[in-house]
């Protein structure tokens, strides 16, 4: 029985995805969260629907916890594995988490770069989705600023971030052909990412009525998973939805793809890579 390791389960999307995949009785389903009420529920419910799951705690939020994580998954996880990355921060104001960093920067990049890393190296991973978003072609890196937060902005930080982790599976997938990579951007959807206070975030809750629920954009992921071969070997492909198109200019800027490299490499290694090193291997 294949895993599917899911994180961010038990909220918006990754909690949808969960319930919607609670029929598969060929997969098990690792689910990763915060907290742990919340998964033991949930965990609770995928039972109850005649599903199989297990619950993982664990927190992305700085990179000796990612790597805690990383460690429980590689006790949890068999060979042949679907990962999902769904978990995400999208910031109202600066934060800087333990390590000095931008928190953000952390949970949407660093953080799940050093959770796969362990399950990577002892081939435990068969395929890798990233529930990405469409606003990384707003994303600009800068090398000095961008993993502390100097250059904050509520809307450009969350586009940087996600440019970043998008870079990085890219790189992997080049130097894994053996793994299947898919990079999409899931739709609009009605969650609490993003959520703010005041009348921004009053405004901003009337807007997302519009949006799409949680469950139909679990549907669509069910469906993508579903596909024997998401990208060509050696390489990841770019959906928006469900539709393949062309990945934004930004993630193919040699000047932006070397400085994320870099940036990555000394911030998980503490050492600068060399000419043909990639992030997130």
């Amino acid at each position: 029985m294949p895993d599917l390791v899911l994180t961010g389960a038990t909220r918006g999307i990754g909690h949808a995805l969960a319930l919607a995949l609670a029929e598969k009785r060929d997969t098990r389903l690792v689910l990763v969260a915060r907290d742990q009420q919340r998964l033991d529920d949930l965990v609770a419910t995928i039972v109850a629907r005649g599903g199989n799951a297990v619950a993982v705690p664990g927190d992305l939020g700085s990179l000796d916890g990612a790597r805690a994580l990383s460690e429980h998954l590689l006790g949890v996880v068999e060979e042949g594995a679907t990962l999902v990355h769904n978990a995400g921060l999208w910031p109202s104001q600066r934060t800087l988490t333990a390590d000095g960093l931008e928190a953000a920067f952390v949970v949407n990049h660093l953080g799940p770069l050093l959770m796969q890393r362990p399950l990577l190296q002892a081939g435990r991973l068969r395929r890798l989705l990233v529930v990405s978003a469409g606003l990384i072609a707003l994303g600009r890196f800068d090398e000095e600023r961008t993993p502390r937060g100097d250059d904050f902005s509520a809307m450009r930080t969350y586009a940087n971030t996600k440019l970043c982790f998008a870079i990085a599976q890219r790189d992997l997938a080049e130097r894994h052909p053996d793994l299947d990579v898919l990079v999409l951007h899931p739709g609009v959807v009605r969650t609490d990412l993003g959520a703010r206070k005041g009348p921004i975030g009053w405004l901003l809750s009337l807007v997302k009525r519009a949006w799409e629920s949680p469950e139909a954009c679990a549907a669509r992921l069910v469906r993508i998973l579903d596909r024997p071969r998401w990208s060509p070997p050696g390489t990841a492909r770019w959906l928006i939805e469900e539709d393949e198109r062309p990945w934004p200019s930004n993630t193919r800027d040699e000047a932006t793809v070397r400085a994320v490299r870099d940036a990555t490499a000394t911030l998980t290694t503490g050492s600068s890579p060399s000419p043909q090193t990639r992030a997130g291997t």
